[in-house]
This record gives C-alpha cells, sequence and structure tokens, in this order.
C-alpha cells in the first residue's frame, strides 16, 4: 500500500487555529483506495505503518463514475490554460453513506451541460470531462486568474460596482434555467484578466423548488436552516457578496471569511444527494441572453 493524498485539518479552539489530525487516501496495489485519518502531523512512508490504521474501503465507482459518449469530453491533450476540478476522495471517504451512486461528479456535470447548450460570460466556460481508463476523473474548465476573495487582498482597485452587477447577471442566467447554484461566496467567484467575475462550482446546485441533499452551501454564506432549493438562497449569497466588496478591507474579516469556508471544505459535511438526471429534462426556462462587460 502508499500514500496517494494527504491532507492536514485544522480547528479552531479558543479563538487559535491547532492542527487537528491528518486525513489519508491510501492505495492499494490492486487500484482499491481506503480513507484513513492519523494524528501525526508529518506523514511519510517511513514514518507510519498504512497496514495497522483503521481504513475504509472507497467505492471508487462513485468517486470516478464511467463515462458515458453523451457527456463531452475535454480535448487530450487538456489546454494549458486549463483548470481541472478532480473529485474528493477525501469526502468519499469520510462520508460514503452521503455519496450517491455516480457521485457529485454526474450531479455536477449535469448543470455545466445545460449550461454548454445556453453559455454564459459570467459562468465558467466548461471543456469536458477528464477521461482515464474510461472513468471520469476531472471536469475541465478555462482557467482564471483569481478567486474573489483574493482579488479583495491585491491593493490595486477595482469596480466593485461592475463586479457586483456581473455576479447578478451570472446569477439571474442561472435562474432563467431553472437552476439555483446554493452556494454563492467569494471563493466560488473568480476574476479573468479583466476582472470579470465568473461563477464556478456547481456542485451544490438543485433545480429550483426541489428539496436540498447534505450539501447546503457555506456557513455563513447561506441561509441558515435552509431545506429546499430556493432562488432567494442565491438572493441572499449576492446580499453577502455586496456586504463584502464594500466591508473594511481589515485582514480580520478576510481571515474569518478564509476560516469559514476552509473550516467547511475540510469537515465536507454538507454534501449534495444529488444523483445523475437526464438534462434533456431540465427546466426549459428562456435563458437570459449573454450580456458582456
Amino acid at each position: 500500500m502508499e500514500i496517494y493524498d494527504s491532507a492536514r485539518t485544522f480547528k479552531k479552539k479558543d479563538g487559535e487555529i491547532e492542527f487537528s489530525h491528518t486525513q489519508l487516501i491510501i492505495r492499494g496495489p490492486n487500484q482499491d483506495f481506503y480513507y484513513a485519518i492519523t494524528e501525526d502531523r508529518f506523514v511519510t512512508p517511513s514514518t507510519i505503518d498504512l497496514d495497522n490504521l483503521d481504513k475504509t474501503f472507497i467505492n471508487i465507482d462513485n468517486v470516478w463514475p464511467p463515462y458515458s459518449a453523451r457527456l463531452l469530453r475535454a480535448p487530450s491533450p487538456v489546454p494549458q490554460d486549463s483548470y481541472i476540478k478532480e473529485a474528493d476522495l477525501f469526502d468519499a471517504g469520510q462520508y460514503p453513506e452521503l455519496i450517491p451512486p455516480g457521485g457529485l461528479v454526474l450531479h455536477e456535470i449535469e448543470a455545466y451541460e445545460l449550461l454548454r447548450q445556453h453559455p454564459h460570460p459570467n459562468i465558467a466556460q466548461y471543456r469536458g470531462c477528464v477521461v482515464s481508463d474510461g472513468r471520469i476523473t476531472g471536469l475541465c474548465f478555462a482557467n482564471y486568474t483569481m478567486t474573489l476573495q483574493q482579488r479583495m487582498e491585491v491593493s490595486t482597485p477595482f469596480d466593485k460596482e461592475l463586479c457586483l452587477e456581473g455576479i447578478k447577471r451570472g446569477v439571474r442566467h442561472l435562474h432563467s434555467l431553472g437552476i439555483v447554484h446554493n452556494d454563492i461566496k467569494p471563493n466560488n467567484i473568480m476574476l479573468d484578466e479583466m476582472d470579470r467575475p465568473i461563477i464556478i462550482d456547481l456542485d451544490s446546485w438543485q433545480q429550483d423548488g426541489k428539496e436540498l441533499g447534505s450539501k447546503k452551501g457555506t456557513a455563513d454564506w447561506s441561509i441558515e436552516g435552509a431545506k429546499y432549493a430556493l432562488f432567494e438562497n442565491d438572493i441572499f449569497g449576492l446580499s453577502k457578496i455586496k456586504e463584502f466588496l464594500y466591508a473594511s478591507p481589515s485582514r480580520e474579516i478576510l481571515a474569518e471569511s478564509r476560516l469559514a469556508n476552509d473550516s467547511q471544505a475540510s469537515m465536507a459535511a454538507n454534501m449534495s444527494t444529488g444523483g445523475p438526471r437526464d438534462v434533456s429534462n431540465s427546466i426549459g426556462a428562456t435563458p437570459e441572453p449573454s450580456v458582456g462587460r
């Protein structure tokens, strides 16, 4: 067995950030994968006995589902100006009961297949599935310069009003297709080289009116206790984005925001249970026309 991937997890205690544990993805000799944790902070093959760890088997079909020819396939080789979003093996290992057949990957692809028919300049450009040995191992997107979170930490000024309007246009377009994003926050907004905002990360999406799965957005950026995917979820997120854009640019505020986002990501306690659906059955509302800057 070998360490395939690792991630250190931190927690907040008495106002201070401290190390909690290290998560491991272990690969077996037959391409079988396992999840384990250790209290060791710095892990190397020579310092840990993998055989003696308490391991959870990862059903790889739920992480890297078989590729279907009906789905757009990314170019091979992948263009250099691309970003590959890979499935999260840590989520699959930590919360296997919350991962539906096909996992979150097929659910997210469904939204991008619909958006591929109705593109918008303020929504990430999807380039297709990355396929290896007949399985979807990642999603390919155009690469963008930085997140809105990072842009706010750069001293160079930018047009915040124009940025906010671009995000609103993207959200309106999603809503015109019946899509509720459910996780509008600074780290899910990218900016390109012209500071045009681009909405990314649709793994929390659901059709308007449907019950939310376990993935319900991010604390402090989503409506607390929301049970259904409603347009108001995204409207609330937009209001928080506006507050973020025009709030004091103190390091403390930015650090707290990062902490909330990183904590949600590390715990992975809010994953979707939405499974694959045929995009041809998606709500056929008339999409908002593409609007340039």
